[in-house]
């Protein structure tokens, strides 16, 4: 009796992964695994491929295993292998996980980064090194504040160019004069003042601004930046709890909570982080999109455009919703591959071409104030 059950249930797992195969083509994948994930280096369309047919295979190996389940001894021997993967996955998960889950551990910069209460990880104040980063040797300098700075320290009386955003906009693996900010900031002839740091969310981005802006006293123009991997790090669960972007939040964003058993298991953290549903992808659109009309306020509150760098193969339906629906200033920029660093990031040639751009527009969005 227990060997037809588990003959049942073997052939219920194997008709679940030729379902799995038929169903997930790839607009499933686009929409479900890839986007919410998407920054500049192109999700290979091999992974489709990959994933259909190794379902597909899996099922027809279990198929044809189904007749040949072992009896007695032998079957409570198998019984106990197929259990006891279990541990030993998320022993080697734990293990490799953080690499996947935190993008700055991934990139060889936890060193330069570090936890607060108010914004999550954020770039450590005071940072003034060498970093090896993509083959190259970059000096990086930080002020009090966790800013990147060229070395000369901010004036806050000067009139400023400010940057918010991720790692792109840090300019990782670049020198400060190679960053887009930097650029920027020497062809308009301000102060660039980079509030951006490593796999920082929207929401942070936007809390940064929020806390940064009364401090300096003549902001030329904010600069932003949205991929759809920030959609993945909107999502609720994540990596810490994060504030709804209000004009009348004052709280600390990242109270320390208790995580429930299931959130601890390197599994289950994989899954959350390979996987989203349609409602996780609507909810992180949503997110986003309140989080970057928030910093559009912020800087009209003072007077000031705010323009956001846009990546290329961005969709369009993201455009509509986020930028086009809100009436959000965008420049959509495409940086081909061979102007990437190979840990993905813009190297100084996209760099470059990003500035060039951007340029144009926030000449014309400055004049225009």
């Amino acid at each position: 009796m227990l060997r037809r059950i588990a003959q049942a249930a073997v052939a219920l797992f194997a008709l679940a992964l030729f379902a799995l195969a038929w169903h997930c083509d790839a607009a499933w994948f686009d929409r479900h695994v890839f986007w919410p994930q998407q920054f500049f280096i192109v999700a290979s369309r091999a992974i489709i491929v990959a994933a259909r047919a190794g379902a597909a295979a899996m099922g027809v190996l279990l198929l044809v295993l189904v007749p040949r389940l072992p009896r007695g001894t032998a079957g409570w021997r198998l019984l106990l292998a197929l259990v006891l993967t279990l541990p030993a996955s998320e022993i080697l998960l734990r293990w490799r996980l953080p690499r996947l889950t935190r993008p700055e551990a991934a990139m060889g910069l936890e060193g330069l980064t570090r936890w607060t209460g108010r914004y999550g990880y954020t770039l450590a104040p005071g940072v003034d090194r060498l970093e090896s980063s993509s083959g190259r040797s970059v000096l990086f300098r930080t002020d009090a504040e966790g800013r990147r700075i060229s070395g000369a320290a901010i004036d806050p009386a000067a009139p400023s160019l400010i940057f918010a955003g991720e790692s792109t906009v840090v300019g990782i693996g670049l020198q400060w004069e190679e960053t887009f900010p930097a650029i920027l900031g020497s062809r308009l002839h301000f102060q660039a003042v980079n509030l951006a740091s490593p796999a920082y969310s929207a929401e942070q981005s936007w809390m940064r601004l929020r806390d940064t802006l009364p401090a300096l006293a003549h902001p030329v123009a904010v600069v932003d930046v949205f991929m759809p991997g920030l959609i993945g790090r909107s999502f609720a669960g994540q990596r810490h709890p994060l504030p709804l972007p209000s004009p009348d939040f004052a709280g600390e964003p990242f109270p320390p909570e208790a995580p429930r058993y299931l959130h601890l298991s390197a599994l289950y953290a994989l899954s959350k982080h390979l996987y989203w549903s349609d409602a996780a992808v609507e909810e992180g659109v949503r997110a986003v999109a309140l989080a970057l009309r928030e910093t559009a306020a912020l800087a009209k509150a003072r007077g000031t455009p705010c323009l956001f760098l846009v990546t290329g193969r961005t969709p369009q339906w993201m455009l509509r919703e986020i930028f086009e629906a809100q009436g959000l200033d965008a420049v959509v920029v495409e940086v081909p591959e061979d102007e990437l660093l190979p840990d993905g990031h813009p190297g100084p040639r996209g760099s470059l071409r990003i500035a060039d751009a951007l340029e144009p527009r926030l000449r014309t969005r400055i004049a225009n104030r």
